[in-house]
């Protein structure tokens, strides 16, 4: 790298000699070194520590000894950086900051509880102890700073302690003006949560000397310091209990005092940067030379700052590739992952190493793994730490030419020698998890490589092993098309092994190489699906069915949403209802009628999806399926779950995946027709008084007409009109005999209609009765119509069974009919306790039973 790189030519005398070996003899004795609990190192030290000083510090503008002849090229390393970590760790002091004073909010009597508990704790302490933590309360705080700004001077850290004791002056002043706003009426809900009135107006928001003091140490990084970090220590703990002892501050106040010191701290240090940990080429090298390697150039080719920085080995016996993990980069690549890992299931996806050593350990182990198993991949010839905040990783790699250069130029050997590769990794149980166009190598003679050892996992999960087969399919699918791909994979690893990928065939699943591929192909995915359904339709169900991969969706974060709104409005109806009263004037006759009709709703369910279909069904099996869509209404809306789980019932009793889904289809449209017919009825004998009136609003009819003219104006379009052309008519065209078929026999469609019409009637049945056992008597033709309305909206909430919108629909239809509130949300709530909250506990079990029995 000439003009900004600094070449390192040591005097060539005493040049790699007799301790020059082989890199495959060298592995264990290198890997043996950094298990050692204590070895020497260069630098003279032990156990990875620098004995009272950092590992800057014990730097030598002279090359370490034992590198002559050994030319390093790389350009000067800076001198401050900023850490991912400390990211991570600004972001979690938010969190914890908001959370605390959100619960302190919250829980006001428990807050003061909890502090008098803790005051009356302390204050039980010998008086002995007290006085010394007073003592080294006084004492410390005065003498803390100085110290911590002397161990800076020493290491030759001047601007470091200017920017500590700027973090301690910001930090002051932000409490200073907290204080201000306290004391002048203007602090808003910060004087409620941490202060308390006194005789002359209110306690401390923050405790200033707690503030700055954290700003301080955080700035100054004590952390590892032989002599300061445990004073630092005592000191804090000491200053929280005499400062909770004297009353002069909230329990609350203190615990804010010590995040927001913190926060201050962590914004200075990715501010300014801090001090640069990593050592330089020469240590790395004296490091590899004294691991036995025959080093000869050491040559910087990336300084990535997201990840490892790579050298460029050469050595008597060839190229090697150096990895140089770094404590200053190491959290953003485990940072990513950790979002994957929070994005994506438990399973799919490593977890991140936690620590550079752990970090190190899995590379080699997946290295090891894979030269065992026969596949050519990086392999580590040098393993070892340097200095305790870094590690080098010393690969030998294979070579060849990545899939993505290639553009399609793979003969058929090339081809299989690919998915004989994806079969060993298969049979050894070893995962990948970046098998994407750049990691595939392939040379002139038709063998194949990886170019990098991945993120994967030995003794892998079979899903993983699925994920991997999927990501290596898209990937040669790109390259070569989707037909080819399909034809090679299926003559080596057979239809069997091949379709069990289809499932997880997402691009969720896709590293983010073969995501950047994808984007230019989009349509690839799609094609090499339908080429391997196309395989064996008769197992279209288990091949189609895609698995969620996904931990958080769009669909999650709405649900948890409107589930906390539907919670608000649950609890806010329950703070109307005095339960004890409830329980006593209740007429539980009543009660126990209504969980008959409860009972009967799900038998209703069951007849009606009989009704639909040509095979026959079990009843029991059936009635246990609708109990199991109640459990599933925990965790989807209520139309949903009920589709979901049907249809793999149908499709487990026999039929076709289109068949099953036309049949659930057809009981919707009965439950329809049901509801349709009911609710006119209801309606009907209702009259139209005012107290029955559920006229629509205006703005609710503009809504729907301008969403039916919106829909008419889409067919307008020439992509909708072909979407419908080829998705949707498709499906109606193979639901329509089976319409024909259940119309043609009347005892089927007896029962769809009389099963629809009995769950419909027992729903209403069962709120008639929650009105009665509270000594309502309003009409029951009204209360059908709440209870339609209702329904409704509950079928359009997307919470877990339409859970809130249901409930307050309800009390506000029985409201409107005349019924008191609190006798309407008491009716509300039993009802729902009878047909929703109770069968759920039934659901699981039957959802249990019926998967182990293979029913679902």
């Amino acid at each position: 790298m000439p003009g900004d790189s600094e070449r390192t030519r040591p005097p060539t005398e005493g040049a790699a000699d007799g301790r020059a070996e082989q890199p495959d003899d060298t592995t264990g004795e290198t890997m043996n070194q950094t298990a050692e609990d204590t070895h020497a190192r260069p630098d003279g030290t032990e156990n990875g520590h620098v004995p009272d000083q950092d590992l800057d510090d014990t730097r030598s503008s002279r090359p370490p000894s034992g590198i002559e002849g050994v030319e390093v090229v790389e350009p000067p390393i800076p001198e401050r950086v900023r850490r991912p970590a400390d990211g991570v760790r600004l972001a979690a002091a938010v969190v914890l900051l908001v959370l605390g004073l959100v619960i302190a909010d919250l829980a006001a009597g428990t807050r003061g509880a909890v502090e008098q508990d803790l005051t009356d704790a302390t204050s039980g302490l010998p008086r002995l102890l007290l006085t010394l933590l007073g003592w080294m309360s006084g004492i410390g705080v005065l003498l803390l700073p100085i110290g911590v700004g002397a161990d800076l001077l020493v290491r030759r850290r001047p601007m470091q302690l200017i920017q500590a004791l700027g973090a301690a002056v910001v930090a002051g002043v932000l409490v200073i003006v907290l204080a201000v706003l306290v004391q002048s009426g203007n602090g808003g809900f910060i004087t409620s949560i941490l202060t308390r009135p006194t005789a002359t107006g209110h306690t401390g928001p923050l405790d200033i000397v707690l503030v700055s003091m954290l700003a301080l140490l955080t700035v100054a990084d004590i952390s590892g310091r032989k002599w300061v970090s445990p004073i630092a220590t005592t000191v804090i703990i000491a200053t929280l209990v005499t400062t909770l002892l004297s009353g002069a501050m909230t329990l609350a106040a203190l615990a804010c005092s010590l995040l927001i010191g913190w926060l201050v701290g962590l914004a200075f240090r990715l501010v300014f940067g801090v001090t640069s940990t990593r050592p330089p080429g020469t240590e790395v090298a004296a490091v590899l030379v004294s691991g036995g390697l025959p080093l000869t150039r050491l040559e910087l080719i990336d300084a990535n700052d997201a990840g490892d920085r790579r050298y460029l080995g050469e050595t008597t016996h060839g190229p090697l590739d150096v990895h140089v993990i770094d404590r200053d980069t190491f959290g953003l690549a485990s940072g990513r992952r950790l979002l994957r890992v929070l994005r994506l299931r438990s399973g799919f996806t490593r977890p991140p190493a936690l620590t550079l050593r752990s970090e190190v350990e899995h590379r080699t182990l997946m290295g090891l793994a894979l030269r065992d198993a026969g596949i050519r991949a990086p392999k580590p010839v040098a393993v070892s730490e340097v200095g305790p905040f870094s590690a080098v990783i010393a690969y030998d790699e294979p070579r060849g030419t990545p899939l993505s250069e290639l553009e399609g130029e793979l003969d058929d050997a090339q081809l299989a020698a690919v998915w004989r590769l994806a079969g060993t990794l298969h049979r050894r149980r070893l995962v990948h998890r970046q098998l994407g166009p750049s990691t595939i190598l392939l040379d002139d003679r038709g063998g194949v490589a990886l170019s990098r050892l991945g993120s994967g996992d030995v003794a892998a999960d079979d899903i993983s092993l699925r994920i991997d087969l999927a990501q290596l399919l898209t990937t040669v699918a790109l390259s070569v098309g989707p037909e080819r791909t399909v034809e090679s994979a299926v003559a080596v690893l057979g239809e069997d092994a091949v379709l069990r990928a289809v499932p997880v065939l997402q691009p969720v699943a896709l590293n983010p190489d073969a995501r950047v591929a994808l984007k230019a192909s989009k349509s690839v995915m799609g094609e090499l699906r339908e080429r391997l359904v196309a395989l064996r339709p008769q197992a279209e169900a288990e091949a189609v069915e895609p698995v969620q991969l996904r931990r958080i969706s769009l669909k999650a974060v709405a649900t948890l949403v409107m589930g906390g709104i539907a919670g608000y409005v649950v609890l806010s109806q329950l703070a109307q209802v005095n339960l004890s009263q409830v329980i006593s004037t209740a007429d539980w006759r009543w009660a126990l009628i209504l969980l008959g009709f409860a009972a009967l709703t799900f038998a209703g369910a069951s007849i009606a999806l009989a009704g639909a279909v040509q095979i026959p069904l079990r009843f029991v099996r059936t009635y246990m399926t609708q109990l199991a869509v109640a459990f599933s209404g925990l965790v989807a809306p209520a139309a949903v779950g009920n589709i979901a789980l049907n249809t793999r019932y149908l499709q487990t009793s026999g039929l076709t995946p289109t068949i099953a889904g036309a049949s659930v289809g057809v009981a919707q449209v009965a439950q329809f027709c049901s509801y349709f017919v009911l609710l006119v009825i209801s309606g009907v004998l209702a009259g139209t008084g005012p107290a029955v009136s559920f006229s629509p609003s205006p703005v609710l009819v503009a809504t729907i007409l301008a969403v039916l003219t919106a829909m008419l104006g889409l067919l307008a379009v020439p992509r909708v009109r072909a979407l419908i052309t080829d998705r949707v008519l498709p499906q109606i065209k193979s639901a329509v005999p089976q319409v024909l078929a259940v119309l043609q026999h009347p005892k089927k469609l007896s029962q769809l209609l009389g099963g629809a019409l009995l769950l419909d009637m027992s729903f209403v049945a069962a709120l008639v009765c929650a009105t009665r056992a509270f000594g309502s008597d309003a009409p029951v033709a009204a209360v059908a119509v709440v209870y339609f309305a209702g329904a409704i909206i509950g079928s359009a909430v997307p919470t877990p069974g339409g859970l809130g919108g249901i409930e307050a629909a309800m009390s506000a239809g029985l409201i409107a009919i005349g019924v008191d509130s609190g006798t309407a949300v008491s009716s509300v709530l039993l009802y729902r306790l009878a047909t929703y909250w109770l069968p759920i506990p039934f659901g699981w079990f039957s959802l249990n039973r019926l998967q182990k029995v293979g029913a679902i």
